[in-house]
């Protein structure tokens, strides 16, 4: 195990243990690879930001607004992770099945983003997905 000093593309520093051997440098090019990104709270902020584009402006408290956008960042996150998938995991699916599913995460996305209560995303926190995903249905009629 080694301490190294990585300076991260965003400007950064940080010191970063590494451990395992170090025979064939796996650690120096371990050091090389985080050099090579920006350090993780900027690559958290930069995936929360990408996943709250073109979302609504939340109204409540400074806490629940950040809150909520913290929850729906991370439940778009998800969804757009179960996007990427859909052509490697359900290699056999049928077409219009991927179809269908693409669909509904796109409406579950569209009807998350339209939401401008940071209250109702705090009260649905535990099943953000599934409730609007009622709201997609729901929008859809």
């Amino acid at each position: 195990m080694a301490q190294y000093n990585i300076h991260h593309t965003c400007g950064h520093e940080e010191t970063v243990q590494i451990y395992g051997t170090n025979v064939h440098g796996e650690r120096t090019s371990k050091a090389e690879w985080l050099e090579s990104k920006p350090c993780r709270d900027c690559e958290r902020k930069a995936m929360r930001d990408e996943n709250l584009a073109g979302a609504a402006e939340l109204e409540g408290s400074e806490k629940q607004v950040s809150w909520a956008n913290d929850l729906r960042a991370k439940a778009i996150g998800d969804i757009k992770a179960k996007l990427a998938k859909i052509d490697t995991q359900y290699i056999a699916a049928p077409q219009d099945w991927k179809d269908a599913q693409r669909a509904a995460c796109e409406s579950i996305i569209t009807a998350m983003l339209a939401e401008a209560s940071a209250k109702t995303i705090i009260d649905h926190r535990l099943d953000l997905v599934s409730h609007y995903g009622a709201v997609a249905q729901q929008a859809a009629q």
